[in-house]
This record gives structure tokens, sequence and C-alpha cells, in this order.
């Protein structure tokens, strides 16, 4: 059970984040983030090690995302509920707006942070690279690039406190 939280919390915001990637409605983010994590509470005995939790968290991620457009594409919407359809997309596209406005804000705030740990926080949490990767390719230690990633972190929670 403790391993299951360990593995929780340091993956929560990532699968979020990575979810985000292809899901507009934060219902739908947050269900999916959960069944992901289900999967991984049921299969956690078969993993040895911290690459292939890893591994099977983001082929969760993937397969759930693949799952949730395929029963989407299936939806019938009858004609009499139209109405409401053109409601749901104003609302979705207000969303939207606001999506791409508190993006917009972190964009801004990341420039204010050093390149270098900018580059790693984009590595480590856009791009998915694990701390090791990174470390090795700039020839550094783990705990060095885990401390830029750290920063940058402590500065958006400071001045974005509506995402922590």
């Amino acid at each position: 059970m403790d391993s299951f939280k360990e593995i929780y919390s340091a993956y929560k915001h990532r699968v979020y984040f990575f979810v985000a990637k292809y899901v507009s409605d934060e219902e739908d983010i947050e269900e999916l983030v959960q069944d992901i994590f289900m999967h991984v509470w049921k299969y956690r005995s078969k993993t040895d090690s911290l690459s292939q939790t890893e591994a099977i968290i983001f082929k969760s991620a993937k397969q759930e995302v693949s799952n949730f457009y395929r029963k989407r594409k299936m939806i019938f919407v009858p004609l009499e509920n139209s109405q409401n359809v053109d409601e749901e997309e104003t609302s979705d596209i207000e969303k939207k707006i606001t999506q791409e406005d508190q993006l917009q804000k972190i964009e801004d705030l990341l420039e204010q942070v050093p390149e270098r740990s900018r580059d790693f926080f984009i590595k480590n949490k856009i791009q998915n690279l694990s701390l090791f990767t990174i470390a090795q390719e700039n020839d550094i230690s783990k705990t060095a690039v885990e401390k830029h990633v750290n920063k940058v972190l402590k500065f958006l929670k400071a001045n974005l406190s509506l995402f922590f």
C-alpha cells in the first residue's frame, strides 16, 4: 500500500498533464487519471523496478486516452438534444480559452526562470524524460537535475496558486 502511495505521489501530476494534452474536459481527465492508477494498482505486483512502473503508467495512459476517444466516437446525440450540444460547445470554447490563458501564464513564468532549469523542467514534466536520462544527457548528477526541476516547480507553485 505504501509503495502505491509513493507511486501515486510521484506520478499524479505527470499523468494528469499527459492526459490533459489529449483531453480537454476536466471531469474526463480526472476519470482517465483514476482509471490509469486503478490499472497500476492491479499490476503493481508485476513490476520490479521504477522504470517498469513508469512504463506501465504511461502505456496505460496511452491506452486509456485511446479507449476514451474510441468510446466517444460511438456516442450518438439525438436531434432533440442539439440545442444542448450548442450550449456544451460554447461552454467547451470558454473552457478552452481559460486553459489557453492559464497556459500562457505558465509560459510567461517559465520565461522568468534560468534557461537550464527551464530546459530540465520541460524535458522532465512535459516530454516525460526521466531525471536519470536528463542527467546522462547533460553529464551531471540526477540530484542536480532534480534540484533544477524542483526549483521551477516551487517558482510555479508560488506564482500559480490556482494549479497547486
